[in-house]
C-alpha cells in the first residue's frame, strides 16, 4: 500500500467517524424528542483493484420494525374507540345512578307505589293525595333528566366528531406536507430519516383518530386509506367535513338523515369507519345512547298507558269534576267513527252530595241513544244532548271537539259533576269492564285502533302526560333479520290532515306481501310517486336489530291504516311513535295544581235506592293504581331489553343495570387494551428507542476510531517527511 493510499484511507476513517460521532449526539439530544426513532450510521468499505481502499459514508437509517408499528397503530384505533366510549359511559353513570341509589328510577317507581299503596288506606288524607301525586312528579321528572342526558351526550359525540374531522385534516394535510418533503429529498440524495420520524407521529395521531392504512410508494412517499380502501392521501389529501347539529332530539338519527355525514371528498364514509375515536363517538351517537333512549321511552310509553287506563275509571269526589278537556288527539273527529263492544260505558251526573242526578248507558235509548258505527261528533253531540236535559242548570252544557281533535266537557255549573263508568252489562251496577273502543282513523268503514275504556278512549282523566308526535310512525322492534308474517298480502294507505279536511281520506297506498323485509316496504313507500315530498320511510337501527319509521315531511297528523282489517299493521307493530315519551312525560297539569283530584273511588251502585253515588272514602281504583305498580307490566321489546312482564321498578333496575354492566365492560376493555397498546409502546421503544447506554458504547466505538485515524495520518504524515528528506 502506498503512502497516498493510507492516507486517503485514514482521512476517509476520520471523516466517517465524524459521521458516526454526529448521528451518535443526534440520537443523544432527541432522546426526549416524541416519535424520535434511533438512527444508525452505516459505513461501507471501499475496494479498488482487489485491495481496501478506506471505507465510504454509508446510508442513515431509522431503527424501526414496520410490522411492529402497524400493529401499533391499530391498537391505537382500538384504543381510541374504547378511550371515547369510556368516556361517555361514566358520563352517563352520573345521571343513572345505581339501582342502590335512592334517586335510582326503580326506587322512584318503587317510592310511587308506596304512596299509591298508603294512599289506599287513607284515600281522603290531603297529605297523602299531594304525595301520591309527588311521587309521580318525580318519577316522570327523573326519567326526563335521564332522557336529557342521552341527548346532550349525543349532541356532544356530535360536536366532537367535527372536531375529530378538523384533527384529521390537520394530520392529513402534515403528511402530504411530508410526503413531498420525503420525496423531493430521496430524489436529491438527502436523508429523509427525520423527516419520516415526524410522518410517523402524524400517522400515530391519526390512528387514534380512525383506522388507516397504508402503504409506501417508490418514491418513499405513502398512500393513506381507511380499512374500506377510502383515499385520505394519495398525490395529495383528501378534505374530510362534518357540519355538527346544534340541536338534537330523541327522533333524531343518521339513519333517517338528520345527522350530516362524514365526508372525505364527496363520499359518505360514517357507515364504513371501523375504529379509533371517530368510531366511538359514532357508536355511542348513533347505537348505544339510542338504545338507552329507546329503554326510557318504552318505560315511559308503558307506565303513561298502564297508569291512565285505570286512573281514568275513577273519579276524585268530595271534588266536583265539570270540566274537562281529554288528552287524545283525533284528526278528523266529524269523519272518524267508532264502536263499542265487550261492556257498557256509563256516564253518571251527580251532586254536591256525590248522589246521582241522572245516568245513562251510552246505547239507551231513553238516554244518550249513541248508534254504534257514528262519528265521534255524533257521540259528542248525543252526549251534550242527553246532559243538557237533565238538568235545567245544565242547558247551557257542551261536549264537542277543540280544534286541535281533543274532546271537552263543560257542565257550566259549579254544583254538578260528571263521572264515567264502564260496566260489563247492561244491568245497573254490575262489575266494572273496560269497554273496547274501535276507530275509525280514515273514515273507509274499517277500525284501525282499538283503545280500553271509554273515559281512556278521549284520556279525560289521565295522570301521565305526554306531547305525542303524531307525524312519525314506528313499527315495533324487529331482527335483523326480519320478514313480514302474513297470510296474504294487505294494502297500507296513507292520510294527514290535509286529506282528511279535503274529504278524500287518502293521500296514497302501497301492497305490503309475506316474506317483505322492513327495507322492502321502505323502499316502497319512498318509491311511490304520491308520497314523495310527502311521506318518506327509513331503517332505524336499534340494538341487535331495527324499526321502520315512516314520517310527515311537513310535520301534519299522519294516519297509517290498512285496508278491510289490521293483520299487517299488527304483524308491524305499526303505531304513532313513542319517541321521546320519557323526555316530555309528565303528571298531568290538572294534578299538579290540585292534587285532590287524583283518581280514588269509582262509582257505585246503593242497593237501597238503586242508584249510583260516589263516597269520600271509596278506594277503589287507587287499590288499582297500586297493583299496577307491583304487578307485573307489559313491555315491548326496546334497546336491548326485551319485552317481559316484570314490574315498572324491576323495568327502571333493567335500564339502571344494563347502563352499568356496559360502563363496566368498557372500563375492563379499556384497561385490557391499554395494557396491550403499553406492551406494544414498550417493544417498539426497546426497537426504535434511543439507549443512551448503547450511545454511549458507540460514542467510545467512534472515538477510539477517530484517535487511530488521527494516529494513522500523523503517521503517514512522518513517514512522507522522512521520504521527501531523503530525496533531497
Amino acid at each position: 500500500m502506498s503512502l497516498n493510499l493510507a492516507l486517503t484511507s485514514a482521512i476517509s476513517g476520520l471523516q466517517t467517524a465524524q459521521a458516526g460521532l454526529d448521528v451518535i449526539s443526534n440520537n443523544i439530544a432527541n432522546v426526549q424528542t416524541e416519535g424520535y426513532t434511533r438512527k444508525q450510521f452505516q459505513p461501507q468499505s471501499i475496494v479498488l483493484a482487489g485491495m481496501g481502499a478506506g471505507v465510504a459514508l454509508g446510508d442513515i437509517v431509522n431503527k424501526v420494525d414496520q410490522n411492529l408499528l402497524r400493529d401499533l397503530r391499530g391498537q391505537k384505533s382500538q384504543l381510541g374507540l374504547l378511550q371515547t366510549q369510556n368516556s361517555y359511559f361514566r358520563r352517563v353513570q352520573d345521571t343513572f345512578g345505581t339501582t342502590q341509589s335512592n334517586s335510582s328510577i326503580s326506587n322512584q317507581l318503587n317510592k310511587m307505589q308506596q304512596d299509591f299503596t298508603t294512599l289506599t288506606a287513607s284515600p281522603e288524607t290531603v297529605s297523602q293525595q299531594l304525595a301520591a301525586v309527588q311521587a309521580g312528579v318525580s318519577t316522570a321528572r327523573n326519567l326526563a333528566d335521564m332522557s336529557k342526558t342521552v341527548q346532550t351526550l349525543r349532541m356532544n359525540a356530535d360536536v366532537e366528531i367535527e372536531q375529530s374531522v378538523q384533527n384529521i385534516n390537520s394530520q392529513l394535510t402534515n403528511i402530504a406536507f411530508l410526503n413531498d418533503q420525503i420525496a423531493f429529498n430521496a430524489a436529491t440524495n438527502r436523508q429523509t430519516e427525520d423527516l419520516e420520524d415526524k410522518r410517523d407521529v402524524a400517522l400515530n395521531k391519526l390512528a387514534e383518530q380512525i383506522d388507516i392504512r397504508y402503504f409506501k410508494n417508490a418514491n418513499g412517499s405513502l398512500t393513506v386509506f381507511t380499512s374500506d380502501g377510502t383515499t385520505l392521501v394519495d398525490s395529495s389529501a383528501v378534505p374530510m367535513s362534518h357540519a355538527a347539529l346544534t340541536q338534537v332530539s330523541p327522533s333524531t338519527s343518521y339513519a333517517g338523515g338528520d345527522f350530516n355525514g362524514i365526508f372525505a371528498g364527496v363520499r359518505d364514509i360514517t357507515s364504513s369507519i371501523r375504529g379509533g375515536k371517530l368510531k366511538g363517538l359514532i357508536e355511542m351517537r348513533d347505537n348505544t345512547l339510542p338504545d338507552m333512549q329507546a329503554q326510557l321511552d318504552e318505560l315511559a310509553r308503558a307506565l303513561k298507558e298502564q297508569v291512565n287506563q285505570v286512573h281514568n275509571r275513577g273519579t276524585s269526589y268530595p271534588n266536583i269534576v265539570n270540566n274537562l278537556t281529554g288528552s287524545r288527539k283525533f284528526t278528523a273527529p266529524s269523519e272518524q267513527a267508532v264502536t263499542f263492544s265487550g261492556a257498557e260505558p256509563v256516564i253518571m251526573l251527580y251532586n254536591q252530595q256525590g248522589e246521582e242526578i241522572a245516568s245513562s248507558r251510552l246505547f239507551d235509548t231513553s238516554g244518550i241513544n249513541f248508534t254504534n258505527g257514528s262519528s265521534l261528533d255524533a257521540l259528542a253531540t248525543d252526549m251534550q244532548n242527553w246532559i243538557q236535559a237533565q238538568d235545567p242548570q245544565l242547558v247551557n252544557a257542551t261536549v264537542q271537539f277543540t280544534a286541535d281533535g281533543q274532546m271537552s266537557i263543560n257542565l257550566g255549573t259549579d254544583v254538578v259533576g260528571i263521572a264515567f263508568r264502564d260496566e260489563e252489562s247492561a244491568i245497573k251496577g254490575s262489575n266494572q269492564k273496560d269497554v273496547t273502543a274501535q276507530v275509525d282513523l280514515d273514515a273507509d268503514g274499517t277500525y284501525d285502533k282499538t283503545y280500553k275504556g271509554f273515559s281512556n278512549l278521549f284520556g279525560l282523566n289521565d295522570y301521565f302526560a305526554t306531547t305525542p308526535n303524531l307525524s312519525q310512525w314506528d313499527t315495533g322492534f324487529k331482527p335483523a333479520n326480519y320478514s313480514l308474517n302474513i297470510p296474504a298480502a294487505a294494502t297500507l294507505k296513507f292520510a294527514d290532515a290535509t286529506s282528511m279536511a279535503s274529504g278524500t281520506n287518502q293521500i296514497s297506498s302501497i301492497t305490503i306481501n309475506p316474506a317483505d323485509s322492513l327495507e322492502v316496504i321502505r323502499d316502497k313507500i319512498n318509491s311511490d310517486p304520491l308520497l314523495q315530498n310527502r311521506i318518506s320511510a327509513d331503517i332505524i337501527p336499534e340494538g341487535s336489530g331495527k324499526r321502520l319509521r315512516i314520517q310527515h315531511e311537513q310535520g301534519e297528523d299522519l294516519i297509517i291504516t290498512e285496508a278491510g282489517g289490521t293483520t299487517g299493521m299488527d304483524a308491524l307493530g305499526l303505531n304513532w311513535t313513542a319517541t321521546g315519551y320519557s323526555q316530555n312525560l309528565k303528571v298531568s297539569q290538572t294534578l299538579v295544581d290540585d292534587s285532590s283530584r287524583i283518581a280514588r273511588g269509582d262509582i257505585q251502585l246503593d242497593p237501597l235506592t238503586g242508584e249510583y253515588l260516589l263516597a269520600n272514602g271509596d278506594n277503589t281504583v287507587i287499590a288499582q293504581l297500586a297493583a299496577v305498580m307491583t304487578g307485573p307490566g307489559s313491555f315491548l321489546p326496546a334497546g336491548s331489553l326485551s319485552g317481559s312482564g316484570v314490574t315498572f321498578a324491576d323495568y327502571g333496575a333493567a335500564i339502571v343495570s344494563r347502563s352499568s354492566t356496559q360502563a363496566a365492560a368498557a372500563d375492563t376493555n379499556l384497561k385490557l387494551q391499554g395494557d396491550l397498546h403499553e406492551a406494544l409502546e414498550t417493544k417498539q421503544s426497546e426497537v426504535s428507542g434511543v439507549n443512551l447506554d448503547e450511545e454511549m458504547s458507540q460514542l467510545m466505538v467512534y472515538q477510539q476510531t477517530y484517535a487511530a485515524s488521527a494516529k494513522v495520518i500523523s503517521t503517514t504524515q512522518q513517514l512522507l517527511d522522512i521520504l521527501n528528506d531523503l530525496i533531497r
